[in-house]
């Protein structure tokens, strides 16, 4: 997981980078592209996090049903991720709502905001989706901070 970390991160930085020294046009699509990377890196990861946990605590029939549970979700909006969660710890599905209702609210924000551009994206609802790199690191931010804490809930330390 880090190391996807680190490639998304790095990327944002080239396109931080890169303002003002390459056309306008350039730098929007490399910012909407790596929205849509970070956005399926959150949903990618989410489903490898509870296909794992699932294989280390049950059987096998138990498994596959969970496993394709997870190869179907998509588009990892805040109440999709509570109700994933739910299926697997009711506890902690709380605690993160409770998060995102105070302390957390601006992660749930980002997370919800990155899957409507994510979508928005790539579906050509609109010509022009404004993914600015500070948004970027806000996506970054919300997106590696959620994982960070499922992944530490559900498996252990990274």
């Amino acid at each position: 997981m880090q190391a996807e970390f680190d490639r998304l991160n790095g990327q944002i930085a080239v396109i931080k980078k890169s303002v003002g020294t390459e056309r306008d046009e350039l730098i929007n699509l490399s910012s909407q592209q790596l929205c849509v990377s970070i956005c399926g890196s959150l949903e990618q990861s989410l489903k490898q996090i509870f296909i794992e946990y699932a294989k280390r605590r049950s059987n096998s029939r138990i498994y596959r049903p969970i496993e394709k549970i997870c190869e179907s979700y998509q588009n990892p909006k805040t109440a999709k991720v509570l109700d994933l969660i739910g299926l697997f710890d009711a506890d902690f599905e709380t605690e993160l709502k409770r998060q995102w209702g105070a302390e957390r609210e601006i992660e749930k924000q980002h997370i919800d905001n990155m899957v409507d551009d994510r979508i928005t994206i790539a579906h050509r609802k609109k010509h022009h989706v404004n993914v600015s790199s500070s948004k970027l690191e806000d996506y970054f931010k919300a997106y590696s901070g959620l994982l960070d804490r499922v992944y530490t809930h559900f498996l252990g330390a990274p």
